[in-house]
Order: structure tokens, then sequence, then C-alpha cells
């Protein structure tokens, strides 16, 4: 199983380097705009998830 993840996240660094090396613009857009901005979309997502139920049960909404 380790070996099959390890051969995946190779193949994908390699698809990822190849990409930046052809759309250099597009993979700074990516990595500097695009991976943050999906970072604080989880974050608020996965805590809204967990305290709604939470808010419901202590009559906070």
């Amino acid at each position: 199983m380790i070996q099959k993840i390890r051969k995946w996240e190779s193949a994908f660094n390699q698809e990822a380097e190849r990409f930046l090396f052809r759309h250099p613009v597009l993979g700074f857009l990516g990595m500097f705009i695009g991976v943050p901005i999906f970072v604080l979309i989880a974050v608020c997502a996965g805590t809204t998830l967990m305290m709604l139920p939470v808010s419901w049960l202590l009559d906070w909404l």
C-alpha cells in the first residue's frame, strides 16, 4: 500500500513539474493564489460542519 502511494505521489509530482515548466504564469497563480484560497475554504467548511450541530444543540442560532 505504501509503495502504491509513493508511486502515485511521484507521478503526481512529475506531472505538476511538467505543468509548471510549460505554464509558469498559471502555475504561479495556482500556487500563490489558488491554493491559499482553497485552504481557507476547506477550513471554513470544516469548521461550519463541525460547529453547526453544536450551535443547534446549544440553541445559539
